[in-house]
Order: structure tokens, then sequence, then C-alpha cells
């Protein structure tokens, strides 16, 4: 029995993850074996879990992190002094 809850995924399950995991790292030009292509696998195992179960509702919760983390960064802004 699956339960994606729980980790536990079955064959079309899986599918879905990897081909969306596989879409969305072309499109954004990464390797789906880097450190960040692993992250995102990461990420649409999260999403599926919590109710995106289609290809594009996982891209576009990959979408939607990428967006957020980039509204974080400010480019040009003053070094954040790390010396406490």
């Amino acid at each position: 029995m699956t339960d994606p809850a729980n980790g536990i995924y079955d064959f079309k399950q899986m599918n879905v993850i990897r081909d969306a995991h596989r879409s969305w790292c072309a499109a954004q030009s990464i390797d789906a074996d880097s450190p960040v292509g692993r992250d995102v696998a990461s990420l649409m195992l999260e999403a599926y879990k919590a109710g995106k179960t289609t290809q594009e509702e996982l891209m576009e919760a990959c979408d939607a992190y990428a967006e957020q983390r980039q509204a974080a960064v400010r480019l040009g802004s003053p070094a954040i002094d790390s010396q406490n």
C-alpha cells in the first residue's frame, strides 16, 4: 500500500515525480544529478506529500520556491557581517 505521507510511493507516483524533476531541471539548465538537482528532487517529494500530485503541480511548486528564494536576494546590498 502506498502512503506518500510516510514516504512510500508506488511506481506510477515515482514516475510522475521523476518526469517532473527531469523536466524542471532541463528547463532551468540544472543537472538533475547535481546538488541543486537533488535539492529539487527532495522539494518535489515534499510537494507530492502535500498534495501536489501532477507533473504540472510539482513543477509549479518548484517555480514558486525558486521565486521565493530569488525575492530574498538583493543584488548590490551591503555585505552582512558574519563575524559575531
